[in-house]
Formats: C-alpha cells, sequence, structure tokens
C-alpha cells in the first residue's frame, strides 16, 4: 500500500478506537501496550454488553480491561466510546466513581464520552423497553450534571433532577485531575445538547460528512456552547470510518458485520437482530457510509477535509489489529 506522502495545512489527533468486540481481554490490553509503543496518544475502548453483531462472539468490559491497560502503560489516555449514563445499565454515579477511581490511580489519563445508548445493548435494563431519543438524551445530559458535581464537590450534596433524585450524593474518592466529558451526536438536536453540557464532541463519519457537519453539526454544537457560554469549541471527534476494498466485495464477504449501517441501527433489539439486518444493506449503503479510499494518500486527503472545518480528533476502529495499527501510525500519526 503506498505511503501517504502529503503534508496537511492543519493538525489532529489520530487516535485509536479499539472496541471491545471480536478479541479476548488480553488483547486489548496488548493493543494498548502497542498503541503507546507506536505514538498514539489515547486508545477509546467500546462499552457494550453484547458486541455488535452476534458471530462476533466476545464482548469485554470496559471498566475491567482499562485498568489493566492503564497499569501496563505509562502515558497514553483511555477512556469508553461511549458509555451510557442513563440509569438502566449505568446509573450516573456508578460512572462517575468509575473514571474518579481510575483517575486518582492514574491522573490525567482517563477520558470520558457517554451517548444515548443503543437498544441492543440497553433494552434488557429497562425491562425490555426502549425510552424515546428525547428522553434517553435528556437522561444524558442529566446524568452529566451529577457526575461533574460528584467529582467537584466537597460536601455531601441532595440533587433534585427529572430523573436522578437524592437527599445524599457524595463520592468519597475523587479524580485528582479534570476528566473531560464528550458527548456522542449525529443530529443537529444532540450536537446543541453537546455544546451545552460537554467538553466536546463525538460523531461519525462519513455518516455525518464533511458538508453535513460543516453546515449543520457544527452550528449546532457551536451555538450550544454559545449559550452555555462555555470557551471555544473544546474537542470535535470524528469516527472515521474508511476502506481500501471493494464495496460489494464488503457486501459478500463481510454482510454480518454490516447492521451497524442500518438506518435505524439503535433501535434494533438485539446482536442476532442487527446481523439479520446485515444481509438487507448494499454496495451503495456501504459507500455512503464508508470512505472508499485506494492508497494512504487518499485518507490523508479524507482527514485533511474534516481538519480543515474544525475536527480536532480522527478516532479510527482499529480493533487489536496489530497490522493495522501499525499502518496507520506510519501514515497517520507520521503525517498529523
Amino acid at each position: 500500500m503506498e505511503l501517504a506522502q502529503q503534508m496537511p495545512k492543519k493538525k489532529a489527533e489520530i487516535t485509536a478506537n479499539l472496541g471491545e468486540n471480536d478479541y479476548d481481554p488480553s488483547e486489548f490490553v496488548e493493543a494498548t501496550v502497542l498503541a503507546e509503543e507506536l505514538g498514539f496518544t489515547t486508545a477509546w475502548f467500546g462499552d457494550h454488553i453484547f458486541p455488535w453483531y452476534h458471530s462476533g462472539k466476545r464482548s469485554s468490559f470496559v471498566w475491567s480491561v482499562m485498568p489493566v491497560a492503564l497499569e501496563k502503560t505509562s502515558r497514553i489516555s483511555v477512556g469508553p466510546f461511549v458509555t451510557v449514563p442513563t440509569g438502566a445499565r449505568y446509573h450516573p454515579a456508578i460512572i462517575a466513581q468509575a473514571a474518579a477511581t481510575l483517575d486518582n490511580m492514574y491522573p490525567g489519563r482517563i477520558l470520558l464520552g457517554v451517548g444515548s445508548g443503543e437498544a441492543l445493548n440497553e433494552r434488557p435494563f429497562w425491562n425490555g423497553k426502549w425510552p424515546n431519543w428525547e428522553e434517553r438524551m435528556n437522561r444524558v445530559t442529566e446524568g452529566v450534571e451529577l457526575i461533574r458535581k460528584l467529582w467537584n464537590s466537597k460536601k455531601p450534596f441532595r440533587f433534585d433532577g427529572k430523573y436522578f433524585s437524592s437527599d445524599f450524593y457524595f463520592l468519597y474518592t475523587k479524580p485528582r485531575k479534570k476528566i473531560p466529558v464528550f458527548i456522542s451526536a449525529i443530529g443537529r438536536k444532540a450536537a446543541y445538547l453537546a455544546g451545552m453540557n460537554s467538553d466536546g464532541l463525538i460523531t461519525i463519519a462519513p455518516r455525518n460528512n464533511v458538508q453535513k457537519l460543516k453546515d449543520e453539526i457544527l452550528p449546532a454544537y457551536k451555538e450550544g456552547r454559545r449559550k452555555s457560554m462555555r470557551n471555544g469549541l473544546g474537542k470535535i471527534c470524528i469516527e472515521l470510518a474508511f476502506t481500501f476494498q471493494d464495496a460489494r466485495e464488503i457486501v459478500k464477504s463481510s454482510w454480518r458485520t454490516l447492521g451497524i449501517m442500518n438506518k435505524d441501527s439503535w433501535s434494533l433489539p438485539d446482536p442476532i437482530a442487527v446481523e439479520k439486518a446485515g444481509r438487507n444493506i448494499t454496495a451503495d449503503d456501504v459507500k455512503s457510509k464508508t470512505h472508499l479510499c485506494k492508497n494512504w494518500n487518499e485518507v490523508v486527503n479524507v482527514v485533511e477535509q474534516y481538519v480543515e472545518i474544525g475536527v480536532n480528533e480522527v478516532s479510527i476502529y482499529t480493533g487489536c489489529n496489530e497490522k493495522f495499527l501499525r499502518d496507520i501510525s506510519k501514515n497517520l500519526l507520521s503525517v498529523f
């Protein structure tokens, strides 16, 4: 594969998204060690109880894997991409405690991505029900408020939220450094709420292509930042999907993994249903959800287009694939 030679006009942090599927827990630790050796500054982990597709067979618990990965490394930052503090699978206070404990032991190396979740992972904890997006997102923003208050409050407090209320909250083991919180958003409403309530935005590309991100998502996010009087833009992170394969070949050989491309994949009830949905994904769907590139120079061009409109972090799903991590280090970390 051709080595990327271009030098971009602007810089972006290239991060590894290791996920939580397909591999055993120890392999995620080994991948984090390798990522640090290769020069990555951040390794994101998925936070699912079930894999995205049934044949994936594995789904590690991120809050058990991250501390081992942190212990085996010395510099790289880690965090969930993303966790769901909506009060079903996780109460916000549990996420606050888990992240604070890690930062207490590994200060300054903990990140927190949060979002409204997917039915396949959250629905069982709602007794089979699935709240609408508005409720889920309101729970996320209220949950983030509670998480921050738990981290920062020096004395016990009462919290009277719509979803999370108690006459006594207090976190006894505090983080040592400020833990940045990023909110995942696909649409304008969520982007606005991310601007209002978080330290940065996480979104998916090319589901949000350069033009849509520029014209719709970033303006909504910036308006949220202005409304809440937050300084600057914070982190603007895209999860970038690209491939060197032909779209038709991907559909033919990898259909089991493609159900996530379903328009309503967030509401599919379980990994079996998501996998079945992959049968209906077409080559055109793949083209609209993945950047099809011929070589690394084309990948650099794609990244640079996003960076030009304000993206300052590009996260690439690598899994624990050693060769892919090395290729990204050689062709993207060396350029950006």
